[in-house]
């Protein structure tokens, strides 16, 4: 049995004990209230998710049974309460206290539906019922009854439509559901009609590369040599001028044309596209199609290509000094973590989940899960895969996804604190890193705690960024401004553009 006691608007707790989901009329919840709620007709309200369950106790009543629709994860609970013979409207209401249901090892059994709890307009109606006979079977006076000697004008029914509430605020979303599957195709379509000749097109233009080097200029400068070509080989009567082209030849011209794998271009690329078009051109009766590329049009395709050989060239030396400065920094951090005594929190690995998941948990959509639970739901998490690392990727979770993990370990630091992680992230983004100061005393899960704290702004946010690598990259987060203490240490992984991957964490402490 937990117990309660309840004074003015606050809850406390007296005592507590391990709930299990599944139970059904067996887990006792007992209120001990001050004088203040003595008269009043009372109920109590567990909200979960976006379900709220009122349990009647009426004016004499202190316990209740938990509703059996409950479900492994946290519970809100409160209380309000009213005066029916009050000559004005009293009501009494308290701050939610949290419950939190463990998953039991309960098989579901099909054979032995959940009883549903009754609605708060049911309970109040046999609450009436059971007033209206009063002690040794004596006829009683009924809070209807006494609210018409108050002045109430109405049948029953009114009455306790009058004791309802305001409607509340609108509950959170829910959390986002599974997949569609594929539809069917559809039928194909009608043939389109045919469309109009084209109009010569003019020279492209070449853009200015004196700026900073952009992937975008050397798309625009490809496209501007290429379309006036294939648009003059189509305003010509005799179409099939291109028929011939083999599929390698079609895919290198739509290859300049977009710019697409990465693929780097020189001018003899260009020379094999013009090559391989004039021979197919000069095959045919009709070859005036291809008359206007004289020699100052290649000469124009040479100038292309000299300006794009020349923004690769800007490209690769730009490239390589951002890598040259990358090992410069990393070669930096290594030396300063090198020799040093660091608590391990956790490492990849094969035996990273046997070694580190003990002291794990995670935070997903408001739900607490052991590490062990967790990758039950998203085994690829941290799996061979991914060579066991903290993988917080979409394949995992779906777009943008929070997941706050905690780890359970506790941590002496002072000011001179580091924390050392090793990571790569797709994206640079403001990060959430987290210390939690460990209590005295803690009867709940230490991630229940750890997030509780953080959602009430008592936790210290630590000054921490994902910074974008193509490789993995280590960095270094001081711990200056802590008091000396004992510290839990939380972060949040997000499966948005950076979904980050963790190859290890340490903690220098001290």
């Amino acid at each position: 049995m937990m117990k309660f006691l309840v004074k003015q608007q606050k809850i406390e707790v007296l005592e507590r004990e391990v709930i299990a989901s599944d139970q059904i009329a067996f887990v006792s919840v007992k209120f001990v209230f001050d004088g203040t709620w003595k008269t009043l007709h009372k109920v109590v309200q567990f909200t979960q998710c976006e379900e709220t369950y009122n349990v009647v106790l009426g004016t004499e009543g202190t316990t209740c049974l938990l509703p059996a629709e409950l479900h492994p994860g946290a519970v809100k609970m409160s209380l309000f309460g009213y005066d029916a013979e009050s000559d004005t409207t009293v009501r009494a209401t308290t701050v939610p206290v949290t419950l939190h249901i463990r998953q039991s090892g309960f098989v579901e059994d099909s054979a032995t539906p959940i009883p549903p709890t009754p609605d708060l307009y049911t309970q109040l109606l046999k609450k009436l019922s059971e007033m209206q006979t009063g002690a040794n079977g004596k006829d009683g006076r009924s809070a209807y009854e006494i609210a018409i000697e108050n002045g109430f004008v109405g049948t029953a029914a009114e009455w306790l439509e009058s004791l309802k509430g305001r409607d509340g605020l609108p509950g959170k979303d829910g959390a986002d559901g599974l997949p569609g599957k594929d539809g069917t195709n559809g039928k194909d379509g009608l043939p389109g009609k045919d469309g109009r000749d084209g109009r010569d097109g003019k020279d492209g233009v070449s853009p200015d590369l004196t700026n900073y080097p952009d992937a975008d200029a050397v798309k625009a400068l490809i496209q501007a040599a290429v379309q006036p070509l294939l648009q003059q080989a189509h305003v010509h009567e005799n179409l099939n001028v291109l028929d011939d082209l083999t599929a390698d030849e079609l895919s290198l011209l739509r290859a300049l044309q977009e710019f697409e794998d990465d693929t780097t271009y020189n001018i003899q690329t260009f020379r094999e596209a013009i090559a391989a078009l004039n021979e197919k051109a000069h095959t045919h009766e009709n070859q005036s199609a291809l008359d206007q590329i004289t020699a100052a049009k290649i000469a124009q395709w040479d100038g292309f290509g000299t300006q794009i050989n020349g923004l690769s060239t800007k490209v690769t030396v730009y490239s390589e000094k951002t890598e040259r400065t990358l090992e410069s920094l990393q070669k930096q951090i290594d030396n300063l973590t090198s020799g040093r005594n660091y608590t391990v929190l956790f490492q990849s690995g094969q035996n990273a989940i046997s070694t580190y998941a003990s002291n794990l948990s995670m935070i997903l959509d408001g739900r607490y899960q052991t590490m062990a639970d967790f990758l039950t739901a998203y085994p690829q998490f941290c799996s061979a895969e991914n060579n066991f690392m903290l993988s917080y990727s979409q394949t995992c979770f779906n777009w943008d996804k929070s997941v706050l993990t905690v780890c359970a370990k506790p941590l002496s630091l002072t000011k001179n604190a580091e924390i050392v992680m090793s990571y790569q992230s797709g994206s640079s983004e403001a990060g959430s890193l987290y210390l939690v100061q460990k209590p005295q005393k803690i009867d709940i899960p230490i991630g229940v705690y750890v997030n509780t704290e953080i959602d009430a702004n008592r936790a210290v946010s630590l000054d921490f960024h994902w910074l974008q690598s193509d490789t993995f990259i280590t960095t270094i987060t001081e711990c200056t401004g802590i008091s000396d203490g004992e510290y839990y240490l939380a972060w949040v992984g997000r499966s948005n553009n950076s979904h980050p991957k963790i190859r290890f964490l340490k903690v220098l402490e001290g």
